[in-house]
C-alpha cells in the first residue's frame, strides 16, 4: 500500500464522543514528552498528565472503552484533546482502532534521524531490561540488540513502513510531520506551525518553554559498572513484575503511573544505578546503522523532504 492512498476502516462501533482529536503517534525519543508538556499550556489544548495513554494498543479495547473515555473527562469542550502515545506508530491494531474511535482526528509525528533515535532508544531499553521477564545480566551491544530485539529497537524507527498503515485510514492532509531538530533550533516557529495545523490560536509559549530544559525530555543514561550495574536488572524485574504489576491490576494503569510519578521512581533509580550520557557512535558505526534504514528513508522523503539531510556525507 502506498504512502498516499487512504481507505475507510470497517467498524462495528462508532466514534468515541468527547475522545481524542489529536493523536501524536511518534516517534520514540524524538521530543514528544517535551512537546506534550509545552503544548499542554495552550488554553485550547488538553493533554492528560499521564501522556502515554496507549489505549489503542489494547486487544480488549471494546471492553475497556470506558477507561479510555475517562482520560478526557472534563475536557469535552476543549477544541483539541490529545493522546500522545509513541507506541501507536508501529502498532498493528492502532490505526484501525483510531479510525473507528476518532475518525476525524489529526495525526502528529515528530521525526528524528533513526540512527540517533535507535541509539537513544537502545540505552532507554537497557534501563528497562529490554522488556524481558528475566534479568538481562549480560546485555548485548547495540548491533546485537537490533538482531535480538528487532521489534523493540529496529521496527519503531522504520517510519515510512508504519506510516503506510496510518495513511491507509487517514488522509494525508491530516498528518503533520515535524523535524525534531526544529523543536530544538526554532521552537517558537515549530509550535506556531503546530497551532496552525490544529486550527487553534497561536499562543505565547514563553512560560512553558522556560519550565522545560530540553526537547530531549529524558536525558540519556548508561548503567554504572560493578555491583550496581548487575543489581539493577534484578531489582527492575522484581518491582515491575511484582508490586507494580499487582498495583496496576488492582487500581488501574492511571493510578499506578501516578504513584510512579509521585515516588519519582525513574529519577531515583537513574541517580543511583546509572550515570549521565552514553558513548558516542563513530562514523563507521553510524554508517553501519544508517544502512539499516536507507531504503525506508528513501520512501519517507516523499512525505518529508527534510529527511534527505539524514544521509551520511
Amino acid at each position: 500500500m502506498s504512502l498516499s492512498q487512504p481507505s475507510t476502516a470497517d467498524s462495528a462501533s462508532g466514534p468515541l464522543v468527547g475522545g481524542p482529536t489529536l493523536l501524536c503517534i511518534g516517534a520514540a525519543k524524538a521530543g514528544t514528552t517535551w512537546l506534550a508538556e509545552v503544548l499542554g499550556a495552550h488554553p485550547q489544548v488538553f493533554v492528560h498528565p499521564q501522556k502515554e495513554l496507549n489505549a489503542l494498543l489494547y486487544r480488549d479495547l471494546e471492553a475497556r472503552i470506558g477507561e479510555y473515555r475517562a482520560y478526557f473527562d472534563g475536557a469535552e469542550d476543549t477544541p483539541v484533546r490529545c493522546d500522545f502515545s509513541v507506541r501507536y506508530l508501529n502498532a498493528d491494531l492502532a490505526p484501525a482502532a483510531a479510525a473507528r474511535l476518532a475518525p476525524d482526528a489529526k495525526l502528529l509525528m515528530l521525526l528524528r534521524n533513526p540512527v540517533d533515535q535507535v541509539q537513544s532508544h537502545y540505552w532507554h531499553l537497557r534501563r528497562q531490561n529490554f522488556h524481558q521477564v528475566e534479568p538481562v545480566l549480560d546485555p548485548p551491544d547495540i548491533f546485537e540488540a537490533l538482531d535480538r530485539y528487532p521489534e523493540l529497537i529496529l521496527e519503531p524507527a522504520l517510519y515510512a513502513r508504519h506510516l503506510d498503515r496510518w495513511l491507509a485510514h487517514f488522509p494525508r492532509e491530516r498528518l503533520l510531520l515535524i523535524d525534531s531538530r526544529d523543536l530544538r533550533g526554532r521552537p517558537n516557529e515549530a509550535l506556531a506551525e503546530i497551532c496552525d495545523f490544529l486550527e487553534v490560536d497561536r499562543f505565547d509559549f514563553s512560560a512553558a518553554l522556560g519550565q522545560t530544559s530540553s526537547t530531549d525530555a529524558r536525558g540519556g543514561v548508561q548503567p554504572r559498572g560493578g555491583v550496581l550495574g548487575k543489581l539493577f536488572p534484578k531489582l527492575y524485574v522484581g518491582i515491575s513484575r511484582g508490586p507494580y504489576r499487582w498495583f496496576k491490576s488492582a487500581f488501574g494503569v492511571e493510578r499506578a503511573d501516578g504513584l510512579k510519578r509521585l515516588l519519582r521512581l525513574r529519577q531515583v533509580s537513574e541517580k543511583v544505578f546509572f550515570k549521565p550520557g552514553y558513548p558516542a557512535l563513530d562514523a563507521a558505526d553510524r554508517r553501519r546503522l544508517y544502512d539499516r534504514f536507507a531504503a525506508d528513508i528513501d520512501r519517507l522523503e516523499a512525505l518529508a523532504p527534510f529527511v534527505s539531510s539524514w544521509r551520511p556525507s
